[in-house]
């Protein structure tokens, strides 16, 4: 009788290859364990409004932890059981300087994500909007000279920092983080997050597992990178991807192969089912 009853997944660098898609052997695996009666939770720096094609791939029912802790929401009842924002003093402050520096940036909210001029990431969720059906499309608003200037009106879960060099994420992160009452965390090379005070999956998994009543303990986490640690810590099976930073592999109980061969369903298959 396997031990563990949720199976939660971070999204990009671990459940998507390079390619942005869910490999078949992972989506075998994971319902393998929905099977046996486990449930399948995505935890994702994005906001949720961004996955519902994997959510539908994997048939996935309950919670989905998003924009790195700072929402947590029932797919189906769409029913809010979590969320945290920003600041709006702050929030401004930021926007403002990557208007001026011309820093690309990404708002998410829990209905709308906005998106500045010639945002590369931006750009790649307006194409792929085109390919989707229209349930599945991702709702997005440019942000424009009047968007800014009434910034104040948009409750902001996480700010998502566009660069293009991973120096850039560092200097940014140091400058940021002197800001009070928000959280800056790498979330890959290129990308930083900034979200409300205190914001992490950690913190979102301990807040659910209470709610819901599951110990942590028989909880498997999946990740690769910072915005990861507090959820691989808070874990009773923390694993990480073969191609996770070297500080998250620290914190993990078994080390899989890289997002790109599969590795949460070689760990499903040679770890937890094997226990």
């Amino acid at each position: 009788m396997i031990k563990y009853k949720w199976c939660v997944c971070d999204m990009d660098g671990t459940l998507l290859n390079s390619e942005g898609l869910i490999s078949k052997e992972n989506e075998v695996a994971l319902k393998k364990l929905m099977k046996l009666g486990l449930e399948v939770i995505i935890a994702t720096g994005r906001v949720d409004l961004m996955v519902t094609p994997f959510i539908k791939q994997l048939d996935l029912k309950g919670p989905v932890i998003s924009c790195n802790g700072g929402l947590i929401r029932n797919i189906e009842t769409r029913e809010i059981i979590y969320s945290k924002i920003m600041d709006k003093i702050i929030v401004k402050k930021i926007v403002n300087y990557c208007v001026e520096f011309n820093i690309k940036f990404i708002i998410y909210t829990d209905d709308i994500v906005y998106y500045d001029e010639n945002n590369p990431l931006g750009k790649k969720y307006e194409n792929l909007n085109k390919s989707l059906p229209k349930n599945a499309k991702l709702p997005m608003k440019y942000i424009d000279n009047k968007t800014v200037e009434n910034i104040n009106e948009i409750d902001a879960l996480k700010i998502l920092i566009v660069c293009k060099k991973h120096e850039e994420v560092l200097l940014l992160k140091e400058f940021f983080s002197k800001y009070d009452d928000i959280t800056v965390v790498s979330s890959s090379s290129c990308l930083l997050d900034i979200m409300a005070s205190d914001i992490s999956k950690g913190n979102a998994l301990e807040i659910l597992s209470k709610e819901l009543k599951v110990d942590l303990s028989e909880v498997i986490v999946f990740g690769d990178n910072y915005n990861d640690m507090e959820m691989l810590k808070c874990a009773g099976m923390p694993i990480a991807m073969e191609n996770a930073v070297e500080d998250i592999k620290v914190q993990a109980k078994y080390i899989t192969k890289s997002n790109d061969e599969s590795g949460i369903a070689y760990a499903i298959n040679n770890y937890i089912l094997q226990e």
